[in-house]
């Protein structure tokens, strides 16, 4: 995607996106982008459940269906064009509906009869079958056409962060120089308006996108995309401003101050039950699996001390938790000399900032590579984490010569406790730069929750199977 010019000249990806197609591209697209085949899908089914398979009396059958057909109208309307097709809304608020009903009725004494409950199946079918149609179309128009606006440094920032995901294809981009973030230099700003909102809507008309989002930091006060965000909400467009948070702040959350908006930066787990809960689990969880590898612990020692001179379990000072000094443990994996000989191979170092990598490092012992792949070295720190020094899931625990060079903005990653795995080695391991390795880890530390660690530790055992970045 090229970026690269200025407001008039709109660059798109269309014909490479065209080819994407899902099969379905004979249907008219406004029918089913907007979910239409859900609906009367679902009208369908409560019309022949009523009149054909339970044969209800003439009377309850025309109140099963225009029931339901007054529900869908309604939910059709109520929903804007973008959400229609992909929203559980209606399903869930017609079973509400039909909760509080069922409710008022056993209240009421209304009596329980084969015709009732017939009656009931016919109007719940509806929203199943709408609700299974917003799955399918949620698995079938997964990519959301999007366009991007604004200044070019934010739109090309931001399609590379999302040029490989699965749920947004960027099919144009709208972006200029000016650092007013109005129009290209040289424009007036009711020239730089009127083009802003009649280039971006010509873009959603021609690539029929749903969604617009305006990569500025300006965009809540600038006229021009405050104009094009009313133009879309004319349109049935969803239209999104990001935030340019170039310190990766993850977890704002819009709240409303008086008559004003105001983001939040409360993280989301900052509260003493969601440590004290991750603790628990941490410990209990460490203490089972220092049993169940007690016997692998055993062959591993015996293994190293047979295999090259001196103790089997390498002990080194780390930073832990606000920066608080700890001993970690680790399966010596170099030979025993390896830190004086550091300095000598500092001049090789592959990593970026205060982190040494080597991907040929001498010191590496031959049974200490193997160990290294399969991540069997990291093991012993099990005993870190039942001590209460290490997480299961958290930041890499850094050297303190390293944490030494940490500017502020680095630092918030001591915030908690560092992990035996984490989300940047789940996501590269070795092979990520220092700055994404970082940028992982922030985004760990502002989001962690107990879901997010279960799927890291199941990430990070198809990693380790896959040997993906181990060195």
């Amino acid at each position: 995607m090229n970026v690269n010019t200025p407001l008039r000249g709109l660059e798109t990806e269309i014909r490479a996106n065209a080819a994407r197609g899902t099969g379905l591209s004979r249907l008219p697209r406004a029918v089913l982008r907007q979910g239409v085949v859900g609906y009367a899908a679902a009208l369908a089914v409560t019309w022949y459940l009523a009149d054909r398979y339970f044969a209800l009396p003439v009377s309850w059958r025309l109140s099963v269906v225009g029931l339901v057909a007054l529900w869908l109208l309604y939910s059709f309307a109520a929903l804007r064009a973008f959400e229609r097709a992909r929203s559980f809304k209606p399903a869930i608020r017609f079973v509400e509906v039909l909760g509080l009903a069922s409710f008022a009725f056993v209240i009421g004494g209304v009596e329980n009869t084969d015709l009732t409950r017939q009656s009931a199946v016919a109007v719940l079918a509806a929203p199943a079958v709408l609700a299974a149609s917003a799955v399918v179309h949620r698995r079938l128009l997964r990519r959301t056409p999007t366009i991007l606006v604004g200044q070019i440094e934010s739109v090309r920032r931001l399609g590379a962060r999302w040029a490989d995901r699965t749920d947004i294809n960027i099919v144009a981009s709208c972006s200029w120089r000016s650092p007013h973030e109005l129009a290209p230099v040289g424009a007036v700003a009711d020239q730089g308006l009127a083009e802003v909102v009649h280039e971006v809507l010509t873009a959603v008309a021609r690539h029929h996108a749903t969604t617009v989002v305006i990569a500025s930091g300006r965009a809540l006060s600038s006229p021009a995309l405050r104009h094009l965000a009313w133009a879309l909400q004319r349109a049935e467009v969803e239209c999104l401003v990001v935030a340019d948070m170039n310190d990766h702040v993850e977890y704002l959350r819009p709240r409303r101050v008086g008559d004003q908006i105001a983001l939040s930066l409360r993280a989301p787990n900052d509260h003493l039950m969601s440590v004290a809960v991750k603790s628990v689990l941490d410990r209990a969880a460490a203490a089972v699996l220092l049993v169940l590898l007690a016997p692998l612990f055993l062959v591993v020692t015996v293994m190293i001390r047979l295999g090259s001179r001196g103790p089997a379990i390498f002990k080194q000072e780390r930073s832990g938790q606000d920066g608080r000094p700890f001993t970690i443990w680790k399966f010596r994996t170099m030979v025993v000399d390896a830190e004086r000989r550091l300095a000598a191979l500092r001049p090789r170092n592959e990593g970026a900032g205060p982190l040494f990598k080597l991907s040929d490092d001498p010191r590496v012992t031959r049974l200490g590579r193997v160990l290294r792949r399969t991540s069997i070295d990291e093991l012993p720190q099990l005993v870190n984490v039942l001590r209460g020094e290490m997480s299961l899931v958290g930041p890499r625990p850094a050297l303190p010569s390293e944490t030494s060079q940490y500017s502020e903005w680095v630092w918030r990653r001591l915030h908690v406790k560092p992990g035996l795995t984490g989300l940047w080695q789940v996501s590269g391991r070795s092979t990520l730069s220092w700055e994404e390795s970082i940028r992982m880890d922030l985004q760990y530390v502002n989001n962690w929750n107990l879901r997010l660690d279960l799927a890291i530790l199941a990430r990070t055992v198809r990693a380790v199977l896959a040997r993906d970045g181990a060195l």
